[in-house]
């Protein structure tokens, strides 16, 4: 099978990058406010400091931590139709996340989001086809900040039947959200089987885990559900400036979340994440879409397979303000060489503006076509007699036409790619069918699924305990000190 991939670096540059790593563990090590992974790590065979917090990691540790974890891992929807296996055999898209702003679904401005923004998102994640899943992508800004994450959650399984990424907070949120999740799946037994929700949770670069988050995993992951750890380290800021170097902290980072998830729950189920790139040397402001944040994204896929772990990788990214060209050079250029690695389970992005302070309904629809359009290049062929068309040349021969052959007729829908949201015909014809922008075409295109697209309700015994769940969470989050 003839497919292009990307694999710069060798199986010995790996390795000695993960050496390289073993060695921050063991010799500058992590720290953690969490009492609870303190005592996990200390478990686990690492030497801790109570009073420092400060931990250093063995080796060992590390690779029992790697045996422990699974290397398929199934994430369910609530329609069983867009369940996604991660295996390394096929690549899957999701919207990134926690957006606190939106491109207005009318004026284009960008405004603070609200709950309605994310039950419409949710439901255009729904009906786009290349869209697998999805993050609780913005901030529901008029809901009380200490109900936001159960009434996100709900607001998304409401809305869509696919597979959903809410972000871990602390322990006390993770069970409110465990519990959600639990009576849509029908029970904690069947969430198990099932998994509907993958929870983020992100070290504090550099190399520190935050109890709130870090407690809200080992809730997670004890209830049997996968976990994204997705460091951030910013190359320049809180990581070294070089991509190896970045890339060396967020793969410590990784692994000794890793250590703590394995050894709080043997075989949790762990997804090897990063959306790490660089600052901006003026600002000190991450920059999404610069280019070395692919070279750094490609590093971290090599490394997930050397370990032999799902992964969920960050492409489809641009600090864009506007769905413009800007916003289509920063987003392919991460896309398609991320894609292009051939060994990425989940590439996070598509949706995202303004360096991820924002969501565009426009740019998400825009980017579902650009998906595709990376994945037939990735798709390949087979080096076969019907695809080297020895038959037909022979029988065109020279200063003949393919338009009219069986072979072309045959096989045009499967070899070329047409575009939905693209114009490429004549200017003229352009000119006749009023003359759109690609931003005009996806605006309409948003307009076209709001009106039309329709998700299957929670039934109506689920929808009674999630508004139960989300009243005993609203008596204890919001009592009156």
């Amino acid at each position: 099978m003839g497919k292009p991939v990307i694999n710069f670096l060798s199986e010995a540059e790996v390795k000695k990058i993960h050496e390289a790593t073993l060695e921050v563990l063991e010799k500058t090590g992590v720290k953690t406010d969490s009492k609870e992974a303190l005592d996990i790590l200390k478990e686990s065979g690492a030497n801790v400091d109570y009073e420092s917090k400060r931990v250093t990691i063995p080796a060992k540790a590390i690779e029992q931590a790697l045996r422990r974890a699974p290397k398929t891992i199934k994430l369910c929807g609530r329609d069983p139709k867009y369940d996604v296996i991660l295996d390394k055999t096929k690549t899957h898209f999701t919207t990134s996340g926690f957006a606190p702003h939106i491109m207005d679904w009318e004026t284009g401005k960008s405004r603070n989001s609200t709950n309605e923004d994310l039950a419409r998102w949710a439901r255009l994640v729904d009906y786009l086809d290349n869209i697998h899943l999805t993050w609780t992508s913005l901030v529901a800004n008029d809901i009380p900040p200490l109900m936001q994450a159960f009434v996100e959650l709900a607001t998304f399984f409401r809305n869509t039947s696919k597979h959903i990424v809410p972000n871990a907070l602390d322990a006390r949120t993770a069970r409110y959200q465990i519990e959600i999740a639990a009576a849509v799946a029908g029970g904690r037994k069947e969430l198990k089987k099932r998994p509907l929700i993958s929870p983020l949770v992100c070290p504090a670069a550099p190399l520190t885990y935050d109890k709130g988050a870090t407690e809200a995993a080992i809730e997670f992951a004890r209830a049997g559900l996968p976990i994204v750890c997705l460091p951030m380290p910013l190359a320049g800021a809180t990581g070294p400036v070089t991509p190896l170097g970045v890339s060396v902290v967020n793969n410590a980072e990784f692994l000794g979340n890793l250590v703590i998830q394995e050894f709080a729950s043997p075989g949790a189920p762990v997804i090897y994440g990063s959306t790490t790139t660089v600052a901006n040397p003026r600002t000190a402001m991450s920059v999404l879409g610069a280019p070395e944040r692919s070279v750094i994204q490609m590093i971290l896929a090599q490394l997930a397979s050397y370990y032999k772990l799902p992964c969920m990788l960050a492409g489809d990214n641009s600090d864009a303000k506007m769905p413009d060209f800007q916003c289509g050079f920063e987003k392919t250029m991460t896309l398609t060489t991320i894609v292009l690695m051939g060994n990425v389970d989940i590439v996070v992005g598509p949706g995202c503006l303004d360096t991820g302070s924002a969501m565009s309904p426009e740019a998400l629809v825009i980017d579902n076509e650009i998906t595709k359009g990376v994945m037939r290049i990735r798709r390949g062929f087979e080096v076969d007699a019907g695809n080297l068309a020895l038959d037909v040349i022979q029988k065109v021969g020279p200063g003949g036409i393919y338009l009219g052959e069986k072979h072309t007729l045959k096989r045009y829908k499967e070899e070329i790619w047409m575009p939905e949201l693209i114009y490429n015909d004549s200017y003229d014809n352009w000119v006749k069918a009023g003359s759109r922008t690609m931003y005009e075409v996806a605006k309409e295109k948003v307009k076209e699924i709001l009106a039309t697209h329709k998700v299957e309700p929670l039934p109506d015994d689920v929808e009674a305990k999630v508004s139960q769940i989300l009243k005993s969470a609203e008596a204890e989050f919001l009592k009156k000190s």
